[in-house]
This record gives structure tokens, sequence and C-alpha cells, in this order.
């Protein structure tokens, strides 16, 4: 896709959603395949999914337990990160009940178009 400067972009961004099925948690989700992680110490702030070379999937979880006398950055949100190298998008399926995503090159914000032929 061409910018606006007539330069290649081959770089797509955006957001994604997904709603998860009935009955199914993040927490869920993370206990059964991230070692170590446990709800009552931990609480899911992000998942990151890249695919390529290597499927990785790494989880980003609040330590409810180590928050207090660290000497983290207080406006910074300190997380644990867990990284699966053995997850495949087939596993992630059986929580998912449908997603959503919109990407772009990125010449334009989304929020700012129209659809006309509505």
């Amino acid at each position: 896709m061409k910018t606006e400067d007539g330069s290649i972009k081959e770089k797509l961004e955006g957001v994604i959603s997904f709603n998860l099925l009935p009955g199914k948690t993040i927490d869920e989700f993370c206990e059964q395949h991230f070692e170590n992680y446990n709800r009552d110490q931990f609480e899911a702030v992000a998942l990151r999914v890249y695919a390529g070379k290597e499927f990785i999937v790494t989880l980003y979880a609040l330590d409810k337990v180590r928050q207090e006398g660290t000497t983290y950055d207080p406006n910074k949100l300190p997380v644990k990160k867990f990284k699966s190298f053995n997850l495949t998008f087939q596993d992630m399926l059986p929580y998912i009940a449908e997603f959503n995503f919109t990407i772009s090159p990125g010449n334009y914000p989304l929020d700012d178009i129209e659809v006309m032929n509505k």
C-alpha cells in the first residue's frame, strides 16, 4: 500500500478485540497455559501474541502481592512477564467466541473516517 509521499508501507497497525466464550475467563486460560500463574497472586493485564518465524504468547500480569515497598516508578504499573513458546493459536480457540480487528497503513486516523455507502 502506498503512503501519501508515494513510499510503500509494509506494516499495518490497528486494534483487535476478542470476546471470550461464556463461562471462560482470561484467568482460566492463563492458569492452564502459563507456569506459576495463579489468580490469587496475579491479575492479567495484557496478552501479546507474536506469529511469525515462531508463535510466542506473552502475558503481562500485575503481581498483587508485590506492590508495596518496591523501587518501581510510582507512575508505572509493575508487571511480571510470562512467556510461552509452546502455545498455538489452536490452544486459544477454545476460549474465543469471536474476534474482530481493523488494520491500516496509518495514512489516515481510523476515527476520522466516515462510511459514505451505508
